[in-house]
């Protein structure tokens, strides 16, 4: 990129410099050259269009990298949230399985209450997707990938299931057993792809 924008300086600059000097020491009537017959007001059009496009062309490139670093910034931020959110999901799971946290988040919930309505259970089954509206405007955005999106769901989807069986289910083994099993299938694979860069 510098590289192109030097030679682009470089080239304009010299032919400005020696359309100058060419002007300036006449020197191509002393080689014999009728320079009556040259359109100095079409040459200097001619130079001063080049400097116009030479501008346009430095601005594009710049602008363009600018771009580039802008996109590579996001979707380091993008990667670095759904990390983030995959790890705090593991944390919950394995937090739930300490009897004494499952059996305080048990008397904290209201089993009458229909599930949306319980805001306990909701935050049990919200909390680590703090990102989520963020992950979801990199998805609109084309920062994340079809897959990547996909992935994050499945994870959100068996986490929430997990957690629902977990609290619901709390004194049967078999079930919630199951759930977690999948869920940690799911998220095996989804971070595995994650950190190969697979997309």
């Amino acid at each position: 990129m510098k590289k192109n924008i030097g030679w682009l300086i470089t080239g304009s600059v010299g032919i400005i410099c020696i359309s100058f000097l060419l002007d300036l020491f006449d020197i191509p009537s002393s080689l014999g050259l009728n320079m009556e017959a040259i359109n100095w007001d079409a040459l200097s059009l001619i130079v001063g269009n080049l400097l116009v496009i030479l501008i346009a062309v430095i601005t594009y490139l710049l602008i363009d990298k600018r771009n580039r670093e802008k996109d590579k910034n996001q979707r380091e931020v993008a990667l670095l949230l759904l990390t983030q959110t995959y790890e705090q999901c593991k944390e919950s799971v394995l937090l739930f399985e300490r009897p004494e946290v499952l059996e305080k988040a048990v008397e904290k919930c209201d089993f009458d209450k229909v599930l949306h309505e319980d805001k306990q259970m909701m935050y049990y089954l919200e909390h680590p997707f703090e990102f989520h509206e963020k992950i979801m405007e990199f998805a609109c955005s084309g920062t994340i990938s079809q897959k990547e999106f996909s992935d994050y769901m499945e994870v959100r989807t068996a986490f929430k299931k997990h957690i629902d069986i977990r609290i619901m289910f709390f004194d049967h083994g078999e079930l919630p057993a199951q759930t977690k099993k999948e869920f940690f299938e799911t998220f095996n694979r989804v971070t595995s792809s994650l950190n190969r860069g697979e997309q």
